[in-house]
């Protein structure tokens, strides 16, 4: 159900969880995100645990940068074997409506800001 309503808003999410007892981990490949921020579209990945009741972890390609660089208060990680970047963003939880849409959303408004 997460995965429909996420490729419906965004155009694409496939389900990678690794194994059937971890959370459900969701790679959004057409994320699209404001200027200057490049490459655009990219990718990135959610991984909901504790979901509904906490946000998702939300980790954007590595190649995402505003020509200074990478998002600030960001770091490297490498999830599912993959090198992802994850960036610090006051997000706060819950919010109204509680959907895996609006969730992404919060984390990509961080993109509104060109730091």
């Amino acid at each position: 159900m997460i995965v429909a309503e996420l490729a419906a808003a965004f155009g694409s999410a496939t389900d990678v969880t690794p194994a059937e007892d971890q959370p459900l981990h969701v790679l959004l490949s057409n994320l699209n995100l404001l200027a200057p921020w490049q490459p655009n579209p990219t990718s990135g990945l959610a991984r909901f645990a504790g979901w509904p009741d906490q946000r998702p972890d939300f980790w954007v390609s590595i190649e995402v940068s505003n020509g200074s660089g990478p998002p600030r208060s960001s770091s490297e990680q490498l999830v599912l074997g993959k090198p992802w970047r994850q960036y610090s963003a006051s997000i706060t939880w819950p919010v109204e409506p509680r959907t895996a849409t609006r969730a992404i959303q919060l984390w990509l408004n961080r993109f509104a800001d060109r730091t």
